[in-house]
């Protein structure tokens, strides 16, 4: 929805009457549909703003009115769930809210603004309030605002809890309904592998033969095992102007059409290819699983116990014979030791590419890699590192970038040493800087902690009190009985939130560590005459190699040191 003119935030403003006091509140609606089907239709993104208009309509209709509600601008996020705030609709609110545009957020309930209780409360309890925003959740009778909104974080506490377990309930419902999909033979992914299409046949999701991109991948196949390398199979397949599978994802055909870009195939898609057990009619999957019900982010990956396999669950694209010799190859070529895969020039390990996480090219951005050469008379390698992009035969290709490795180290060794002879830093007192930050830190997670308890004796004084005037009589069995459901609901969230508190003590404490690490790396750097990957990385965030020889290093330090030299 196109927002409307922009308005400042404003002073409370006095009414002709110099009587009322009228604030002015630039509003954000914000309204979420989660990708839960059990959503209600009561839920849908158009009710929601529906219900928060008419609530801002008789707010300002009220003649006792203290505060008006201008409507800045409307933030929607479809199918999202609410157990991250990793959201485009509200990133872009809160972006506002930086802005100072917003300074009032209403949402038609607390499940609508999010699931996950401990960053809901944060936000609601810290940041908001930090930020000077107002937030308000309709059908719940929350206002951040309100006189009585200490009495009311109690029921916020639960009903936000309730949200977390009840968002956890259909992440558990939603992985034994796609486990039990799995054994059936059904495919559960979102995506159909390259070369397939899926189906729904009789009930069950399958996997179908894409004739047109099968033979692509019959191609890859026989012409490995043919002998036919990673590079001449993606130049054919470039010539051919066969779109790479993102590309076939995005565009939704197999070859390249007028206005479109064509993109050459990366080695690894092409081994990630001849390496998957799709295209002999076996289906492999659950091999990962969402964190939510640990109370966690993201996805894990699963043990091999865990997935599930069905053999013959579609119609292969390949021989067993043809994919077994294939990746016996494939075995054959990662058991190989690196240096003996090429004549002369040979892939660097790990110990050995020192640069290997923080060297960029300056022409494209791309990462640079690490190769040697090693002399015939002497042995003695020689490091160097070389744009892969300078390679490539598409559109990405960039010009020619390679830089010995000496040059690198030289300029490095030069700059951090003159840095940190201006800089005048002392590794002692930085490190006693960095462990009262800690402390600080530390203290005031201990001091919620402190709270948390305070609370819960004041609700066992509350529950005594509360006992005594039910035996007497003076409260009913359904008053007893429902504080009774809520004291338990609450003692919960103040375990799990003890529990989160002491994660974050630890966690501050191994920070403050990896920091001073770094922090002591300083006083060694000064000496130094050969650097190494642990005082690169503790020192440097990033170099960046211009073709042109000019090295340019960005520096770990607070006020963004940077240096540069010409090799």
């Amino acid at each position: 929805m196109a927002r409307t003119k922009k308005r400042y935030l404003e002073m409370p403003v006095e009414t002709e009457a110099m009587e009322v006091l009228i604030v002015k509140y630039s509003v954000g609606i914000y309204s979420r549909l989660s990708v839960d089907h059990d959503d209600r239709k009561s839920e849908s993104i158009e009710n929601q703003i529906e219900i928060i208009r008419q609530y801002i309509t008789t707010q300002n209709n009220n003649p006792k009115k203290k505060q008006k509600f201008e409507i800045y601008d409307i933030y929607i996020d479809r199918g999202i769930s609410g157990t991250s705030f990793e959201r485009a609709g509200f990133d872009r609110l809160m972006d506002d809210v930086r802005n100072h545009n917003v300074n009032c957020i209403i949402v038609k309930d607390l499940s609508r603004f999010g699931r996950d209780y401990l960053e809901t409360g944060n936000y609601i309890e810290k940041i908001l309030p930090f930020l000077g925003v107002r937030f308000i959740a309709v059908t719940d009778g929350f206002d951040s605002m309100s006189e009585n909104v200490s009495e009311k974080k109690l029921a916020m506490n639960i009903k936000n809890l309730v949200n977390d377990m009840y968002a956890k309930d259909i992440s558990k419902r939603v992985m034994v309904a796609r486990k039990i999909a799995a054994e059936r033979g059904a495919y559960i992914g979102s995506t159909a592998p390259y070369g397939y299409t899926a189906e729904e046949i009789n009930g069950i999701r399958k996997l179908v033969i894409h004739p047109e991109n099968a033979g692509i991948v019959r191609y890859l196949f026989e012409g490995y095992a043919s002998g036919i390398s990673y590079g001449e199979m993606s130049s054919c397949l470039y010539r051919k102007k066969v779109h790479r599978i993102s590309d076939y994802n995005k565009y939704g055909h197999t070859y390249w059409k007028n206005g479109e870009i064509l993109h050459q195939w990366n080695p690894g898609v092409i081994r990630g290819v001849l390496s998957n057990p799709v295209y002999m009619g076996k289906l492999v999957q659950c091999k990962r699983k969402s964190r939510l019900q640990e109370g966690q982010k993201g996805n894990c990956h699963t043990g091999e116990n865990e997935w599930i396999t069905v053999e013959n669950s579609h119609e292969p694209i390949i021989e067993q014979e043809l994919f077994d010799r294939v990746n016996a190859g494939l075995k054959r070529m990662a058991k190989e030791p690196a240096d003996k895969r090429k004549t002369g020039k040979g892939a660097v390990t790990d110990d050995e590419n020192i640069f290997r996480h923080i060297l960029y090219c300056g022409n494209c951005g791309g990462k640079m890699h690490a190769t040697y050469y090693q002399s015939r008379v002497n042995g003695k390698k020689s490091y160097s590192y070389y744009c892969r992009r300078a390679y490539y035969i598409d559109g990405r290709r960039c010009s020619k970038n390679y830089i010995k490795e000496e040059q690198i180290e030289r300029c490095c060794l030069e700059q951090m040493k003159q840095i940190l002879k201006e800089q005048n830093l002392s590794s002692k007192a930085l490190t006693a800087m960095n462990n009262l930050e800690c402390e600080k830190m530390k203290a005031a997670y201990l001091e919620e902690q402190n709270k948390i308890m305070q609370e819960k004796q004041k609700l066992s004084a509350q529950a005594a009190a509360l006992y005594m005037q039910y035996k007497e009589g003076c409260v009913s069995n359904q008053e007893y009985s429902s504080f009774r459901e809520n004291r338990s609901e609450y003692e919960n969230f103040c375990e799990k939130r003890m529990e989160e508190l002491k994660r974050k003590i630890r966690k501050s404490e191994i920070k403050a560590e990896e920091q001073n690490k770094f922090l002591r790396s300083l006083q060694k750097a000064q000496g130094c005459k050969k650097l190494n990957i642990q005082l690169i990385e503790s020192l440097i965030e990033k170099i960046t190699v211009s073709s042109d020889g000019v090295i340019d290093i960005q520096f770990r330090f607070k006020n963004e040191a940077r240096g540069e030299c010409d090799a």
